[in-house]
């Protein structure tokens, strides 16, 4: 028996993914504007903070410019992973906390949800007529 035969959600999760709704609410998480901040977006801003971690990192140890690629994206991710994503934080801004209060919205829970039993009553709908 097949993971999704023996679980529905691991379908239900695919399903939601193959019909964009993942990259949508994604998409629309990164397009939201900084608290205090109308012209930075989400995105944006982790670009940015991004960009400014790595620029300290190079300056600290100018060798990983000519270090393997892979090591070095290892290395960076590791730094920007390491204690949740405390690096990229600013005096004002604290990103897992952003992140975990867009993603705890009720609306966007809610839509997630209605997406979610839309798509497990086409699924039964459809096997019910195969």
């Amino acid at each position: 028996m097949s993971r999704e035969e023996l679980d529905p959600a691991v379908n239900l999760a695919d399903e939601f993914k193959k019909r964009g709704y993942f990259d949508e609410a994604k998409n629309r998480i990164l397009a939201k504007h900084i608290p205090g901040s109308a012209a930075t977006t989400l995105e944006q801003f982790i670009k940015d903070r991004v960009a400014s971690v790595v620029a300290g990192m190079v300056n600290e140890d100018e060798s990983l410019v000519f270090k393997n690629r892979g090591s070095t994206t290892a290395l960076i991710e590791g730094q920007l992973l390491k204690d949740g994503y405390e690096k990229l934080n600013t005096e004002s801004i604290q990103i897992d906390a952003m992140l975990r209060r867009v993603l705890e919205d009720p609306s966007l829970k809610a839509e997630i949800k209605a997406k979610l039993k839309s798509s497990f009553e086409a699924n039964k709908l459809q096997q019910s007529s195969e």
